[in-house]
């Protein structure tokens, strides 16, 4: 498969890098049979992608955006802090097949878009109270404080994921709740048996956890199935399984407008950002000459998939 923009050909790696992209992403909502059957809408965007970003790296060119060299050095200068020095830094390089001068001329592109993006944008009006208030009006369920519980846990991992491992665990966890209701300390046996830093740091204390910041298996469990000075029944969730104790908990309320603008403001911009950039890229598809040569063989995404997730798994 080939497609060529005015002239100039798009490898495929572009493509398959956006894909890949797609399909961890989606991969995290949906099932794998799922996936498979928007392969053909996923492969399709991917190309839509490496075309658009290729529009504009050609828009960048004509325009001749530069960046300042000293926002260039900055840039490299935090990623190595990020990854923890120089030398892990050229492990990973090495690792994706990437040299120095590579990676310097792509954070280079990239803060080179930001720029033509921020030019194309600016032209956005900016959101008036009117804007914020409707918005915030119309979607009163996004602007609530969550409900809140101050918790504490004993979290103990299975030695492995087979059967016999998990019930053992949750045996030893029963045991311990029936500790706890004969008047152990909790406090006590969470030092002794969880393996949550909070066990030995503050006896099991998780503090107060808001509804939805939590795994949907633990969130359920505690804003659902337990009441205030309650132990929990044994949760299994992918970190292992816990023993929990409501302490307190207060309900959620509505945030007030002026709590919520700036948020509304930030979302707002962000959304219009995107579509003014949707439409600078569909005027310059417009202008464009777009070919795509040796159409894609029957199966070839389901195949590729396969490959990937299976590679996923491996890694």
């Amino acid at each position: 498969m080939t497609i060529r923009l005015n002239g100039q050909l798009i490898p495929e790696k572009a493509i398959i890098t956006e894909l890949k992209r797609l399909i961890d992403f989606y991969s995290r909502h949906m099932s794998r049979v799922e996936i498979a059957r928007s392969m053909g809408d996923l492969a399709k965007r991917a190309k839509d992608h490496a075309i658009g970003t290729q529009l504009l790296i050609d828009e960048v060119k004509r325009r001749h955006i530069e960046v300042p060299e000293a926002d260039v050095v900055a840039a490299v200068q935090d990623m190595v802090k990020r990854v923890g020095g120089e030398e892990p830094l050229e492990k990973l390089l090495t690792q994706q097949g990437l040299t120095r001068a590579q990676l310097v001329a792509s954070i280079r592109a990239g803060k080179q878009l930001d720029r033509l993006v921020d030019r194309v944008a600016s032209a956005e009006p900016e959101c008036t109270e009117k804007d914020l208030r409707d918005f915030f009006e119309e979607h009163p369920d996004h602007y609530t404080m969550p409900d809140q519980a101050q918790l504490r846990h004993i979290l103990i991992k299975p030695a492995t994921s087979g059967e016999a491992d998990k019930e053992a665990t949750r045996l030893r966890l029963v045991g311990l709740k029936q500790q706890l209701m004969e008047g152990a300390d909790f406090g006590e046996l969470a030092a002794e048996h969880s393996e949550c830093p909070s066990g030995k740091e503050a006896g099991g204390s998780l503090g107060w956890v808001a509804r939805g910041t939590t795994v949907p298996e633990f969130d359920k469990a505690v804003f659902e199935g337990v009441e205030v000075g309650d132990l929990s029944d044994v949760i299994e969730t992918p970190l292992g399984f816990h023993l929990v104790e409501k302490l307190e908990q207060e309900e959620g309320e509505p945030l007030a407008f002026e709590e919520a603008k700036d948020r509304i403001r930030d979302l707002l911009r962000h959304e219009r950002r995107g579509q003014a950039l949707t439409r600078f890229v569909e005027r310059l598809r417009k202008d464009a000459v777009i070919e795509e040569e040796n159409e894609d063989a029957p199966g070839k995404w389901d195949a590729f998939l396969d490959s990937f997730l299976d590679g996923e798994k491996g890694s």
